[in-house]
């Protein structure tokens, strides 16, 4: 009779956690919330951030070579010309991520990309927050360019006009 109490309490415990872990909401939901309120209203449209990307990815001497996307991404594959970093690169540019956060799974997705195409490198651009918790050595080189970053290289390589436009948009690491 102890066994089958001790047993049925563990079992609950079991649901318990699994219950939990299902239905509770992320560890940085609220954190996320008001990171959206203060850092802009809206996300910038697709076409502007398409546009963008690839306004970018010119000014840094990368030859775009294809673009394909979906409604909230952009897979862009260009190639350097420029002495010792030349090579194949895959962009993936996401535009729209739940709760404003890309995680893990974006980050796989373009390390298992990189490495079946022999890509040089990976690059993923997002004007929202990266969440790396997880990944521990990524097999193959990858850059992560979060919202910080990406206003950084706007600032660096574009037009201060360029700058001043995606200020009114939410992520670009205000």
């Amino acid at each position: 009779m102890v066994f089958l109490l001790a047993f049925g309490a563990l079992a609950m415990g079991a649901l318990l956690i699994l219950v939990i872990a299902r239905w509770a909401p992320h560890p940085n939901a609220h954190l996320q919330a008001t990171q959206r309120v203060i850092g802009g209203g809206r996300p910038i449209p697709y076409d502007d951030f398409r546009a963008l990307v690839i306004d970018l990815l010119d000014a840094l001497k990368l030859e775009i070579v294809l673009i394909t996307g979906s409604a909230s991404a952009l897979d862009i594959i260009v190639r350097s010309n420029e002495p010792l970093t030349s090579g194949r690169f895959l962009v993936h540019a996401i535009w729209e991520a739940p709760g404003d956060v890309v995680d893990q799974p974006y980050v796989i997705r373009l390390q298992d990309t990189v490495r079946a195409d022999s890509a040089v490198k990976g690059i993923l651009l997002t004007p929202y927050t990266i969440l790396t918790d997880g990944l521990g050595n990524l097999e193959v080189p990858i850059e992560l360019v979060d919202g910080m970053k990406l206003r950084g290289l706007v600032e660096k390589y574009l037009p201060i006009q360029r700058l001043e436009e995606i200020a009114k948009y939410r992520g670009f690491g205000l």
